[in-house]
């Protein structure tokens, strides 16, 4: 893991790595995955903790990325340029936007006609600094 990066995954428990998922899940995409979020998911594949004193940060396992966008078709079908990666302790969900491949936030009950999608960084290292500096 680079260096830029270790400071935010500190309390932070992986799972095992594993790159036949990365494989899979590359295949049966339609787009690129962000290239800083793929170099971290390619030695843990997932996990959740603490990103700072204010979050927490559940990163889905590769394996279950699909999957879990299936589920909340009724949520991303709102927002197709959205691919959910993970998720807070709560309801909130975090995605990347499949072609420029930004960051952000939104209620993961949100009804996206009054609700706000939230800006959380340009890549994956941007979106980490937004987490460990929210309050």
């Amino acid at each position: 893991m680079r260096q830029e990066f270790e400071k935010y995954f500190k309390y932070f428990y992986w799972n095992t790595k594993n790159e036949e998922h990365l494989v899979s899940l590359k295949l049966n995409l339609e787009f690129d995955l962000p290239g800083d979020y793929i170099e971290i998911m390619r030695e843990h594949d997932g996990g959740e903790g603490e990103i700072g004193a204010g979050s927490w940060l559940q990163l889905f396992s590769l394996s279950e990325l699909i999957s879990l966008n299936e589920d909340y078709n009724l949520l991303m079908e709102q927002i197709p340029d959205l691919f959910l990666f993970g998720k807070d302790a709560a309801d909130t969900g975090y995605a990347f936007h499949k072609f420029n491949r930004t960051f952000h936030s939104f209620g993961l009950m949100s009804n996206f006609e009054t609700d706000y999608i939230d800006f959380c960084g340009n890549n994956f290292l941007e979106f980490l600094e937004y987490l460990y500096n929210k309050e």
